[in-house]
């Protein structure tokens, strides 16, 4: 211990008595390690932290944790679960000491008498009773919810709120517990708040209210959830009882959903919908990490982020190692000092390694001063400015220990080669050198360790660039896929009249009053409405009959739906190939009508005209609908997935639905910039009905950019990452042409003295810097090629092998190396040949 603080004493010295290449160094591999930490932060929060709750490792998902906001109402589910079969799983299980479930319900307005509105897009979820002594949470405030609070439908209209919800909206009042407040217009009692840090158990979505299950009808009005069978929207969580374990789970839950299927439960459902439920299987996945669509959009966003600030922080390290190596060379004569006086080369060697790896921990301590801001820069750019603030990607002790294990590493192995080289010498000829040769490089003396790091840096920057070339062209691809319809100057605008307290049956007289006022507002040329809505709603899938075609397969049946106002497509600005648009005249009197879309025409009807055919629903689905005569064939629309072909679909209009969810888009369509009327456009709902809440007004533009957002951030992270790299190996290459320049004074002298132009001597700097490149991109192609297979699924209309994403790339490079090498070119053709010949 004592030769290793001596060694730490030595090497601090040492780094201070030379402050430039001390800064340099650190400040280089800062940039690489800071970036893998924030990259690792952001994984470590999506993907490893458990939620903070008691024993996290005995909890296990029941379903598919990626699905932690989604509903599928129509069609019974196992991988998100309704209330009844939550409630038979629960009930009938012998695996689980118990079970709760959770359904998030977004955008809940908050309201007090004192303050009025207080929030009007609080994130509630209605839980089981059991929810929080599952969880092994206890109250900070207060209590929290227990199993009788539970019992009652509407009996107990009680509220948990979240300690950052307390904080921020109820100014932290201790005298909180009583108080009430008006949950979506109903009253409710708070009756605790949560602890610090429980934001529940979706990573990504922190929650502020948690509520009974029985309050269903008073948050989510219109709605009678609790009783169906077809309305999965419940998320389920469950502690094992000592000694069981998830295969044992997933048997038993996979009996007991049997049984439920042989029992009373049979006759509440349809027979295709029987089918399918017998074919599935419920799976158990652990659940310590809880719930999260994060997860699925982002896992292989960010192990390839991963990998890219992984290969920056090489080349990072290649540029120090090349400063070692020089450095090394700088202090051939004190190393040959050492050795004659008896110092053994293992000795020496732990010498330098020792002060590699303090550099390697002073610059690991910088990239961690910094990686605060660079995580949430990089939560900004995924996540958008509100999002942000909804993901914990704090430096916990597992981001520490890994930026602590990167910098030991990254230390190790950019000194190790330095090490090693600088040992390889004959002491008597070195001691007996003059200093100023030690630093130089003797010409003509073939290749050595700085051109081959330079190399390896050109090919490494292959792989960056060419992976990020290859993601840009992809986004490109994404957004510049023909929608069917003008994509500029649209507004989109959500509310929920359910909500609100309105019946069905006054939805139509509410959408036209609505729309009236909208199509008011200056600059607006067309209104109309959905329920689905373009790039926002729920996507649908019917089973359906269509007049004349007999289907082959079960899939031929699967007709998507949505229900939308008068003239929407012109509204929207997309094309009628044939018949009419949906009208005012489509009343709920009036005979039940249809459009079809393009894709649908074709499929089911070929080359005839589809114009007076009749769709309706199976028997089977019992139905009372009648069918709907199709009036009309629209051109295709993107409305969903940019990704995927556009489904087959019909529209039906708003005033014949049957049974509306409540969601209810209005697209509104402007003759300048949509978005500065969103304003307005609120404000004009509001002062219609108080109790209607707006919870989302977007252009299209911004809900596409938010329905690709995980390419944006691929594309925008790799692109930053690729520069990095590229700034990172220009700079490595100049530094080794710059070193070179200086070992070949005299040789260029001898040039200049014999008759050599200038341009000779621009020339002769110049060729060996892009040598350097061709070699490092030759060798950089068929690794970018291999490795771009590696994010084949991430690509839209573009094949790994794209030439003009590789053209590119050999042309940045080309042009970088000529700007690396210009500089020291230029200084070359400055040396005096007198000077020069007079150099050692």
């Amino acid at each position: 211990m004592a030769i290793f603080f001596q060694d730490i004493r030595y090497g601090f010295r040492l780094l201070l008595k030379s402050p430039g290449f001390t800064t340099i160094a650190v400040l280089t591999l800062a940039l690489g390690i800071g970036a893998n930490t924030a990259i690792f932060s952001l994984i470590n929060a999506v993907l490893l932290k458990m939620l903070p709750v008691d024993k996290p490792g005995e909890l296990v998902v029941v379903g598919d944790p990626g699905l932690a906001n989604s509903r599928w109402l129509g069609t019974p589910q196992v991988a998100i679960f309704s209330y009844p079969f939550y409630r038979e799983l629960r009930d009938g299980n012998h695996v689980f000491s118990a079970l709760l479930a959770s359904g998030n319900e977004r955008r809940v307005t908050v309201e007090t008498d004192r303050s009025g509105e207080i929030a009007s897009d609080a994130t509630g979820a209605l839980v089981s009773g059991n929810y929080f002594s599952v969880l092994g949470v206890n109250a900070s405030i207060g209590r929290t919810l227990t199993p009788d609070d539970d019992r009652v439908a509407g009996g107990h209209p009680v509220v948990v709120v979240s300690y950052r919800f307390w904080q921020q909206k109820l100014s932290g009042d201790t005298a909180i517990v009583g108080q009430k407040v008006r949950l979506n217009g109903s009253p409710f009692t708070i009756i605790g708040v949560a602890p610090r840090g429980f934001l529940g158990d979706t990573v990504g979505d922190p929650q502020d209210l948690w509520i009974p299950m029985m309050m269903q009808a008073e948050i989510i009005r219109g709605r009678a959830w609790l009783d169906a069978y077809d309305a999965s929207w419940l998320h389920v969580i469950g502690r094992l009882k000592p000694g069981e374990n998830l295969a044992r789970a997933r048997a038993d839950l996979n009996v007991a959903l049997q049984q439920i299927l042989n029992g009373p439960s049979r006759s509440k459902i349809n027979s295709d919908d029987m089918l399918e439920l017998r074919k599935s299987q419920i799976e158990v996945v652990p659940g310590g990490a809880g719930f999260s669509d994060l997860r699925p959009d982002f896992r292989d966003a960010l192990y390839l982020l991963m990998g890219m600030v992984g290969l920056v922080l090489l080349i990072a390290c290649v540029n120090v190692a090349n400063l070692l190596l020089a450095r090394a060379t700088a202090r051939k004569k004190e190393i040959a000092v050492r050795l004659s006086i008896g110092a053994s080369q293992g000795r020496l060697i732990r010498q330098l390694l020792t002060e590699s790896v303090m550099l390697a921990l002073a610059g690991g301590l910088c990239g961690l001063l910094t990686a605060g801001w660079a995580i949430q820069m990089l939560l900004r750019v995924s996540l958008g400015t509100t999002g942000a603030t909804k993901l914990d990607a704090s430096l916990d002790l597992r981001v520490l220990a890994f930026t602590a294990g990167i910098s030991l590493l990254t230390g190790i192995l950019l000194g190790l080669i330095p090490a090693v080289r600088s040992l390889k010498f004959e002491v008597a000829p070195v001691l007996k050198e003059s200093s100023a040769n030690q630093s130089g490089m003797a010409p003509n003396s073939g290749w050595n360790w700085g051109q081959v790091l330079v190399i390896s840096q050109v090919a490494l920057s292959v792989l960056v660039l060419f992976a990020a070339g290859l993601l840009v062209r992809s986004l490109r691809n994404l957004k510049n896929v023909d929608l069917g319809y003008q994509r500029e100057h649209l507004l989109l605008v959500n509310t929920n009249p359910l909500v609100a307290g309105y019946k069905p049956p006054q939805l139509m007289r509410f959408y036209e009053e609505v729309a009236r006022r909208l199509g008011s507002l200056p600059g607006v040329s067309g209104v109309t409405a959905s329920f689905n809505g373009l790039f926002s709603g729920s996507e649908s899938n019917d089973t359906m009959k269509v007049e004349g075609y007999f289907p082959v397969h079960d899939e031929d049946r699967e007709i998507s739906r949505d229900t939308v106002g008068p003239d929407y497509f012109r509204t929207l600005g997309a094309p009628i190939i044939l018949g009419r648009d949906i009208g005012p005249q489509d009343t709920a009197t009036s005979p039940h009508v249809a459009v079809i879309n393009e894709a649908m025409a074709q499929f089911y009807f070929k080359n005839s005209n589809p114009i007076g055919k009749r769709i309706w629903g199976d028997a089977d689905d019992n139905r009372t609908e009648p069918p709907f005569e199709v009036v009309g064939v629209a051109g295709n629309v993107q409305d969903h997935d940019l990704h995927k072909a556009v489904r087959r679909r019909f529209y039906t209009p708003i005033a014949q639905h049957k049974d509306p969810t409540g969601n209810m888009t209005f697209e509104i369509r402007t003759g300048g910039n949509a978005e500065a009327i969103s304003e307005a456009a609120r404000k004009q709902i509001s002062s219609f009905d108080s109790r209607l809440s707006v919870s989302r007004v977007r252009t299209l533009d911004q809900l596409i950019d938010n329905s690709i957002n995980n390419e944006i951030v691929i594309a925008k992270l790799s692109s930053v990452f690729g520069m990095l790299a590229l700034l990172l190996a220009c700079i490595g290459l100049y530094g080794v042409i710059s070193y070179a320049v200086g070992g070949r004074t005299r040789e260029i002298g001898v040039r200049m003295a014999v008759g050599a132009s200038r341009e000779d001597v621009l020339w002769l700097v110049l060729r060996e810097a892009m040598k350097l490149v061709v070699i490092g991109v030759l060798i950089g192609i068929p690794a970018a090629l291999a490795a771009s297979r590696l994010i084949h699924s991430m690509l839209f209309q573009l094949t790994t092998f794209d030439p003009l994403s590789m053209l590119a790339v050999i042309l940045i490079l080309s042009l970088v190396a000529a700007v690396a090498g210009f500089i020291p070119a230029r200084r070359a053709t400055k040396i005096n040949p007198l000077v020069a010949l007079r150099y050692e």
